[in-house]
């Protein structure tokens, strides 16, 4: 497997997840984005190719995490909606990723708020 990043956006008593994959090409970035879920289900499946030049600050974004410290402030993040964040980053042959439960943006996490903004920068080219 190549360079890519898949997240994965859920809210389960919505019955919904959002799936954004991003593989890196030689010409362009291909970003998908996927609707799952029994009530959701019309939703279309929609790709947006963006350029290596437009690409690079998600890139950046994504670099310059550490999901250990995402990891380790896991403990301090309290909800109960039932939303949930997962993102694997490839690289190769080597995987790296962390799904948190109910992350939000804190000062006091911020590694935890990074891993949003990085997440935020996929998401909005779908809104």
């Amino acid at each position: 497997m190549s360079n890519s990043i898949i997240i994965e956006k859920e809210v389960s008593y919505m019955g919904r997840k959002d799936i954004y994959s991003i593989k890196q090409d030689d010409k362009s970035i291909p970003i998908t984005h996927k609707v799952c879920g029994f009530m959701h289900k019309k939703v279309k499946t929609e790709t947006k190719k963006l350029s290596h030049t437009d690409f690079q600050p998600i890139f950046d974004a994504f670099n310059n995490l550490d999901f250990t410290k995402a990891w380790r402030e896991s403990g301090n993040i309290v909800g109960f909606d039932g939303r949930t964040l997962k993102c694997k980053i490839y690289h190769v042959a080597t995987e790296i990723s962390i799904r948190l439960w109910c992350p939000s943006k804190d000062e006091s996490n911020p590694e935890t708020t990074k891993l949003l903004e990085a997440c935020e920068k996929v998401f909005s080219l779908f809104e």
